[in-house]
């Protein structure tokens, strides 16, 4: 499926993970998915148009390269009630790296990479008025035998701190990657049901 197909082929069909659960799961292209709750608030049109917009000009102004083909972003959410923070936001797009090659990377390719995420976020924060605070980890992990690569960091935020999650799916040409966040004061709320959803993330594999 071409990357620019990806927003007509969503039709985020959310569906109850169980009849008792307060999740829902979304089924997203290439046959990927996630849980996140029920009651989350859903932004789309012109808000969602304003934070991609936002998002593009502050990596333009960092002067970091975008990825290559087109992003879609695929869902978005905040928490509720509105007087909390956190989210999730999906995108995908092409990449520029394969899944064989991600798998091949040693410690010392993923110590490199962490030094260039934590130096490439400082810039598009900074664009934004904000600070990367600390760079928690980077490291692989398999998804549904699929490969990532999650990046964990600390960033200022208008309310105090907040614990961003970024989890980068390679499925052959393509990528979706996962940015999961939540102010760190409400981390006794928010961190079980974010570490949860990062744990949901999975790829059917039709045999």
């Amino acid at each position: 499926m071409k990357i620019h197909t990806f927003i007509l082929a969503v039709s985020l069909i959310a569906s109850a993970a169980s009849a008792e659960s307060r999740f829902v799961r979304f089924d997203l292209p290439l046959d990927v998915s996630i849980e996140a709750p029920q009651n989350w608030w859903m932004l789309s049109g012109d808000i969602n148009t304003a934070i991609e917009a936002a998002g593009e000009a502050a990596t333009k102004l960092a002067e970091v390269d975008l990825p290559p083909g087109k992003k879609v972003n695929l869902l978005r959410a905040n928490s509720m009630p509105r007087s909390t923070y956190a989210s999730i936001a999906v995108n995908a797009t092409d990449s520029d790296i394969s899944p064989a090659e991600v798998r091949s990377l040693s410690k010392s390719d993923l110590e490199e990479t962490e030094l260039y995420m934590a130096e490439m976020m400082g810039k598009v924060l900074a664009a934004q008025n904000l600070k990367f605070l600390e760079l928690i980890r980077l490291e692989k992990r398999m998804v549904s035998g699929h490969i990532a690569i999650v990046f964990d960091y600390r960033r200022s935020g208008p309310n105090g701190p907040v614990v961003v999650s970024m989890t980068r799916l390679f499925i052959g040409s393509k990528e979706i990657s996962f940015n999961l966040s939540y102010r760190e004061a409400e981390g006794p709320l928010w961190k079980p049901i974010i570490e949860y959803m990062k744990k949901s993330i999975s790829v059917e594999n039709k045999g």
